[in-house]
């Protein structure tokens, strides 16, 4: 599981995840700001049949005195999303489709994205970890649903709004706003923790969630690219660059279901086809390595380009590489994954060097259902030399 710290740049990271979002995008926060609501509402309105669900707070002093903005919740709320109010609310999370999440300190307002000394967490392409995120937004979502109807509409924002204009102008002139506004709105459940008095410490809802997990700091800038699908796997007797020029394809190329955005230039990408062993053992292959040359936004093919492949449309993004040295032999002579895993075990993987006592069973299922995942340095030094004496054995092509 690739985990990352994330202490800056909140707003940079929720955009660049979702860029790359195409189904739905589900967020807990109990501030929602102007101009972050804005830009939601315009990407939701953008794009065909996506979903976004929202919970947050509704809360007559925090719309008053700026905290929160009613005018940002009525823009995503036209704009098609649901919102439902829940009071007493803290946890901030936020989950793009099946696969990435942040989570943190961050509220979903200009200043919690670019302005204010937040930290958190991000997990990007990390479909075990998402789903046991989107498990809690489902169940917490289920219980506000059965306390009550508290899905926010418009009427009651418009409504709300109305009461918010005035309380402001009648607090116009009036010495540091101390009247307060006790209305609020919102379902009341008792297993959300409630706030504590003021300079307190609150307890996150999430806390458990990650207390035993054990954060990667940063990225290592090393990866296993997979090319193929465990539907369709590429034959173990092909030799990849022949293989790639006999289809009309770019040798230089590789190719993503979405955007690869963490994947930076100069980071080291090891190509694994999905085949098969000598044995003839379904599991994917290592190849090669290359230098990769960073995503960039016009990296995506269609049907214009002149060695577009019918199979790109599940395939559209790609990075260029550089500097690369291939098996130039069969597929099944590469080095198996699970010869990866069986040398260095816990070491394959950022989120695992720290665990020695985890089973190789989970650490296989790490890499499933991904089009490519981040390893260690260890597992670098390791497929280096002995890629390198594949290619002293069964010979090699450069590019």
């Amino acid at each position: 599981m690739s985990i990352n710290l994330i202490s800056k740049d909140f707003g940079e990271k929720f955009y660049s995840l979702l860029d790359s979002t195409e189904k739905q995008i589900n967020i807990i926060s109990p501030f929602i700001g102007l101009k972050t609501a804005f830009g939601l509402a315009e990407w939701i309105e953008s794009q065909d049949n996506i979903k976004c669900c929202i919970i947050t707070r509704f809360n007559r002093e925090e719309f008053i005195r700026g905290a929160s903005s009613i005018e940002g919740l009525e823009h995503l709320v036209r704009a098609g999303a649901e919102l439902y109010a829940l009071q007493n609310l803290h946890t901030k999370l936020y989950i793009f489709d099946d696969q990435s999440v942040i989570m943190g300190s961050a509220n979903f307002t200009f200043s919690g994205f670019y302005k204010n000394h937040e930290f958190g967490l991000y997990m990007e392409n990390e479909s075990d970890f998402t789903k046991q995120c989107q498990d809690y937004f489902d169940g917490l979502l289920g219980k506000l649903k059965s306390d009550g109807d508290w899905k926010i509409s418009l009427e009651r924002i418009l409504r709300e709004r109305h009461y918010v204009n005035e309380s402001i102008k009648n607090l116009k002139g009036k010495k540091g706003l101390n009247e307060f506004n006790i209305a609020k709105w919102g379902a009341v459940l008792n297993d959300v923790p409630q706030p504590t008095p003021p300079n307190g410490d609150e307890t996150d809802i999430l806390e458990d969630a990650i207390s035993d997990i054990t954060v990667n700091s940063g990225k290592t800038g090393i990866w296993l690219k997979f090319e193929g699908t465990s539907q369709a796997r590429i034959r173990n007797d092909e030799v990849y660059l022949k293989r790639k020029r006999r289809i009309n394809e770019y040798v230089n190329r590789t190719f993503f279901p979405r955007k690869p955005t963490g994947i930076k230039a100069g980071d080291t990408i090891f190509l694994t086809v999905v085949s098969k062993d000598k044995d003839g053992i379904e599991v994917p292959i290592i190849i090669g390595y290359a230098e990769a040359k960073g995503f960039i936004e016009s990296n995506k093919i269609n049907d214009t380009d002149s060695k577009y492949l019918k199979w790109n449309n599940r395939f559209p993004y790609y990075i260029e590489y550089t500097n690369g040295k291939f098996l130039n032999d069969s597929i099944m002579y590469g080095i198996s994954l699970n010869e990866l895993y069986r040398e260095l075990n816990h070491k394959v993987y950022p989120a695992t060097v720290n665990q020695p006592n985890i089973k190789i069973e989970n650490i296989k299922k790490r890499h499933h259902q991904k089009s490519h995942i981040q390893i260690t340095e260890f597992a670098k030094e390791y497929l280096i030399k002995k890629l390198n004496l594949l290619f002293d054995k069964h010979g090699y092509e450069e590019l």
